[in-house]
């Protein structure tokens, strides 16, 4: 079984960004309804930017990573510490490439009953379009009637 689950940087650092805006905005408020003043320095800064990144890394490993296991039988994609989405190829009918804007891509994969599973290529730092054509030929593969041989490889 292939897994990757690569450090996501762009999610990590929007995780700390996130975390020191609040941190400041926080200490601000609370500077001044405490001392009725506005007291920023490197202290504060650094103490911010300390407390963002443990934070953010926090915020950014229980909700964002993700881990991504496929083989010939099927797959798992894992978000954070969500309970982990597993299909079998078999449930997949259709395989679709979608821009999610800003250069981000995702091979979504549909199944029989309306639902479907996204697979977050770029933040997998994954080629989208080599993993859905490889995913393509693994749901036509599986989808083969028994008796009947998949496509030559030469």
């Amino acid at each position: 079984m292939r897994t990757v689950a690569p450090w996501q940087r762009m999610n990590f650092a929007r995780s700390v960004g996130i975390f020191f805006v609040l941190v400041s905005v926080a200490w601000i408020g609370a500077n001044y309804l405490i001392l009725k003043d506005f007291f920023i320095g490197w202290p504060v800064i650094v103490g911010n930017l300390t407390v963002s990144i443990v934070g953010g890394t926090w915020w950014y490993i229980t909700r964002h990573h993700a881990r991504f296991s496929w083989d010939s039988d099927g797959f798992e994609l894992q978000r954070g510490r969500t309970s982990p989405v597993t299909r079998r190829w078999d449930d997949i009918s259709q395989v679709s490439l979608v821009h999610e804007g800003y250069g981000r891509f995702a091979v979504r994969l549909h199944t029989d009953n309306e639902e479907f599973v996204e697979i977050p290529a770029s933040d997998l730092t994954l080629d989208a379009s080599v993993l859905r054509f490889e995913v393509m030929q693994l749901v036509a593969a599986r989808s083969l009637p028994e008796g009947l041989v998949g496509p030559r490889e030469e």
